[in-house]
């Protein structure tokens, strides 16, 4: 096997290493008698460019029986087990013990060798590459060396003696160090704070410790985040982001699942700033679309962030219809098969219930487009599953804009829908969920519309007839039922704005206007 490199536009590679070279080398080395002269057989591990790309390090392993059980790694013929470039004249590297290189290779310096045969040696760039450290862990204590490699000594400086029962990992952050240590409650992990210049155990200070029964699993700094990899008293994974500069701030990002009752897991993604223990009590924002095959939008929004510090958590349902799992997720839920996706969302609202994630009362939904229809479908059937919904421009008359041929993305769309006109089993299926045509009378959630006059895709003509059919069964449901009379009517708000825009206002204020009518404003609906 050979490794090549080449530049845009030269139409020949080089050839900067051939494995076949190096098990030549290494025979003439040491593997003298008959019985040791075999084939080796390199395998790639890894391979490290230095900072300024002029050199680079490849770790080869080999299966060959008289060495190491843990395989030989080399440097075309140096023996190791990891390294990183400090500079592009510069390569630190870890070896096991009485492995050296061979007579042919440059001369190493050695930096660190253990006293403590139960300790193990490795070497780690932080992010940044600005931090080199050098990590002698044994299973129940650390030591931790740490490299400036902005400087030209490149000498090694120790973080933290090691002291018994004491594990600590480090990272770098704007000449401050951030620390992983099983300091916290219990001697579990917890995230410190030193600076660089003062390391020591007595300088750290606490930044964020986890909840109780949250188990730190590995840490790392992007930005100026510092995102934890956590198991959560649920025995789920969660990601838990620190900001650096507020990490008061800190939320938890959880992948979960609900299953169907056919069996199918739908997968949700729930963000949340208060404590695990605190979320039965925290209000809900669900997010769906399902539609398309296209995925759950999940962008960045300021308006979403000041939600989880307002103590929010969200949730995002990836619904059959999207495309979050491939093309067969969205198969799934096209055409005779869209009750599937309210199906979905049904399921994904129970789960969370089922798990202490806030509650019915607390619960808002929101959608735009297309998402409107499982969320529409949903407030007919089980309205009292949430309390307030927001939809912008959304689709609402799936059977009339089906039927009518003459809108613009009528013909298109009944790829997605069905053809309720020239197949009777299509017109059944929607007429069984179709948001507007199952409105009954009853007690319905808040819900703010937020329809676009010009829009082209969305025709403001369903959004005023849902309405208007919302409204009246409403007043239908109060007046046939007396006793109802105590408990408040839901607000029906349609919000009306001038354009032509599917996906909302490019006016800058406009766009402020929809963000003041957050879902924060219905909380108290």
């Amino acid at each position: 096997m050979s490794f090549l490199s080449s530049f845009v536009g030269e139409p020949d590679p080089e050839q900067v290493l051939n494995l076949g070279h190096v098990s030549r080398g290494n025979e003439k080395a040491g593997l003298e008698n008959e019985a040791r002269k075999q084939i080796f057989q390199w395998t790639i591990q890894r391979i490290r460019l230095s900072p300024q790309e002029k050199h680079f390090a490849a770790m080869l392993k080999t299966n060959h029986r008289e060495d190491s059980s843990r395989g030989n790694v080399l440097v075309y013929a140096c023996v190791f087990m990891g390294e990183e470039w400090a500079s592009d004249d510069v390569l630190f590297y870890t070896t096991l013990e009485g492995q050296r290189c061979t007579a042919s290779a440059p001369a190493p310096s050695l930096i660190e060798t253990p006293h403590l045969p139960s300790v193990f040696v490795e070497v780690a760039l932080s992010r940044d590459r600005q931090i080199l450290s050098i990590n002698c862990s044994s299973r129940t204590s650390s030591e931790v060396l740490l490299i400036d490699t902005t400087t030209s000594s490149l000498e090694p400086f120790l973080v933290q003696p090691r002291q018994p029962d004491l594990l600590y990992h480090v990272e770098h952050w704007r000449r401050w160090l951030i620390i992983l240590a099983n300091t916290g409650p219990g001697q579990e992990y917890q995230v410190e704070l030193a600076p660089l210049s003062e390391p020591s155990i007595v300088s750290w200070i606490s930044l964020f410790g986890p909840g109780p029964g949250t188990a730190v699993k590995d840490m790392d700094v992007v930005g100026d985040h510092c995102v934890l990899v956590a198991r959560l008293p649920t025995s789920e994974l969660a990601l838990i982001v620190v900001p650096l500069t507020h990490p008061e701030e800190a939320y938890t990002v959880q992948v979960s699942v609900s299953e169907i009752s056919d069996g199918t897991l739908v997968p949700l993604t729930l963000f949340h700033a208060v404590p695990v223990e605190g979320l039965s009590s925290a209000p809900l924002l669900v997010h769906v679309y399902g539609a398309y095959g296209r995925d759950l939008n999940m962008e960045f929004c300021p308006e979403k962030r000041l939600l989880l510090e307002q103590g929010w958590a969200l949730v995002y349902c990836h619904i059959r219809g999207g495309g979050e799992r491939g093309l067969s997720w969205q198969r799934q839920a096209r055409v005779e098969g869209k009750q599937k996706g309210v199906e979905d969302l049904q399921a994904c609202l129970q789960h969370l219930f089922s798990i202490g994630v806030s509650s019915p009362s607390l619960t808002a939904l929101t959608a735009c487009s297309a998402g409107a229809v499982p969320v529409g479908a949903m407030c007919n059937r089980h309205p009292h599953m949430m309390r307030a919904i927001t939809l912008q421009a959304p689709f609402l008359d799936v059977l009339g804009t089906m039927e009518d041929p003459s809108l613009p993305l009528t013909l298109e769309d009944r790829e997605e829908w069905g053809d309720p006109v020239g197949n009777p089993k299509h017109r059944l299926t929607i007429t069984s969920y179709c948001p507007l045509h199952n409105i009954t009378p009853q007690r319905y959630p808040s819900m703010l519309l937020t329809a676009y006059s010009g829009d082209a895709r969305v025709p403001l003509a369903g959004v005023l007839r849902y309405t208007e059919q919302l409204k009246k069964a409403i007043h239908t449901h109060f007046t046939v039922n007396p006793k109802t009379e105590c408990e408040p009517a839901p607000n029906i708000v349609l919000n009306i704005q001038p354009g032509a825009n599917h996906s909302g206002p490019e006016d800058f204020e406009l766009m402020l206007d929809e963000v003041r009518n957050s879902p924060a404003k219905w909380q108290k609906s």
